[in-house]
């Protein structure tokens, strides 16, 4: 992922401090692994459905995996040819930020070197180039979702790339009641993510979170970082419940 951006308040004192805290609490360190995590299976309203376990996804072509890049992009090999791919709808931590190598090695444990099933929803690819797509395993877990679900990765939204983003808002509901992943730990990773402008209105459920996202990235970066301050009186996203 691009503008990689150390947060302020992630001073290396303040991590030690934390894992400390952590550890001495019993936390486990040690990054999840998929016999130690739930599966989230594909969603009743998701765009294709399997028609059976092995069955391909309507409207889905396979793929090989050959690198995973971190928590949510990986290369893979289509029709002979290598690309780089993006997960629809998730924002895993950037390197050097907190839960980066557990969203990487819970991603690699997942997909590395399996086949998998890609979905489009309507961009071909991103500014970067990358394809963007929903992604599959064979048995029917969505790969997507699996992330959010465990508190590895965030929700972000990106129209018109937003046919599942209503479960997987849902799916990060879950995780943060859970306190899964980097939900247990927002000391470290704060209530979203400061580094670029990434959200809007939509991607809240209601004001006072859109809120606290908009006053936690001003006391951290000096600005409104994802524009939500439209009318520039310090009340974000007053349409929200």
């Amino acid at each position: 992922m691009a503008h990689l951006t150390k947060r302020p308040y992630f001073a290396p004192a303040l991590l030690l401090i934390a894992a400390l805290w952590l550890a001495a609490c019993g936390r486990a360190t040690t990054p999840p692994t998929l016999a130690s995590l739930p599966a989230t299976r594909l969603p009743a309203t998701a765009l294709p459905a399997l028609a059976s376990p092995t069955a391909p996804l309507a409207g889905g072509v396979r793929a090989e995996v050959t690198y995973v890049i971190d928590g949510d992009t990986i290369e893979v090999e289509l029709d002979g040819r290598e690309y780089r791919l993006r997960y629809i709808g998730v924002d895993a931590p950037e390197r050097d930020e907190p839960f980066y190598e557990e969203a990487r090695a819970f991603n690699r444990e997942l997909v590395e070197d399996q086949t998998v099933i890609l979905v489009r929803d309507v961009s071909e690819t991103d500014q970067y180039g990358r394809l963007l797509r929903y992604v599959y395993l064979e048995d029917g877990t969505f790969v997507n979702g699996d992330l959010i679900a465990n508190g590895l990765a965030r929700l972000v939204t990106f129209p018109p790339d937003v046919a599942q983003t209503e479960y997987l808002r849902g799916l990060q509901d879950e995780a943060r009641v859970a306190e899964a992943g980097m939900w247990g730990s927002l000391e470290l990773v704060g209530p979203c993510d400061c580094d670029r402008n990434l959200y809007d209105c939509r991607d809240f459920r209601s004001r006072d979170e859109a809120q606290t996202c908009f006053e936690t990235c001003w006391d951290t970066m000096g600005r409104d970082v994802h524009n939500l301050d439209g009318g520039g009186d310090g009340l974000v996203c007053e349409s929200l419940p």
